[in-house]
């Protein structure tokens, strides 16, 4: 086999791996994580139940390469704010926050499965979602430490702000999960307002 052969069939894997998981992803929102079986995803992917395990083993693996990817896609959405510094911090933190928060409700699905999946423990132990939750971090405490150069940010660690942010950030997702139905759970506008400027009377 030579090498543009290879890397077509592994081009061809990766195709496949995306479909997999976007039909995962809408029967997860659909029917709920514990309720949706490996013959659900294999049937909404055009795949046999055996043709699917050539690709996943289970479906808690399905849900790990789910998170991963979803989390790619946010630190890029992020990195792309990020390179845009001509606002200033606060535009950009807005930023960040409408962005997680529309991010949050076009994959409910996804953060619906992770939070009944029992998966937390084994993901957050897991090296490929440490670093990318790393590098999200890393994102985030960029921006904040341009604030804290210019004066915008109060002098803490950026590292610390940025996490304090983002358990605020996905908040929503959370709340979400609680109440389906509520849709003003993911309204970002008082996350902005208490992460700039707190909860004191001003």
């Amino acid at each position: 086999m030579n090498t543009e052969t290879a890397s077509l069939q592994e081009k061809r894997r990766e195709k496949r791996i995306r479909e997999i998981l976007s039909a995962a992803l809408d029967v997860f929102t659909e029917k709920g994580y514990p309720k949706t079986t490996m013959d659900d995803i294999a049937e909404r992917a055009l795949l046999t139940r055996p043709a699917l395990y050539k690709y996943f083993r289970d479906k808690q693996s399905i849900l790990k390469a789910l998170v991963e990817w979803k989390m790619e896609e946010l630190i890029a959405e992020f990195e792309a704010i990020a390179g845009d510094g001509t606002r200033g911090f606060e535009p950009q933190l807005r930023r960040l926050v409408r962005s997680a928060i529309a991010f949050q409700k076009q994959n409910r699905g996804a953060f619906h499965a992770l939070l009944t999946a029992n998966s937390l423990p084994s993901l957050t132990k897991d090296e490929r979602f440490v670093a990318l939750k790393n590098r999200l971090v890393g994102v985030v405490a960029g921006i904040l430490q341009k604030g804290i150069d210019a004066g915008e940010v109060r002098p803490e660690p950026a590292h610390d702000l940025a996490e304090l942010f983002l358990s605020l950030l996905f908040h929503p997702a959370a709340k979400g999960f609680v109440e389906p139905d509520n849709e003003d759970a993911y309204d970002g506008r008082l996350i902005e307002e208490v992460f700039l400027y707190g909860v004191a009377a001003r």
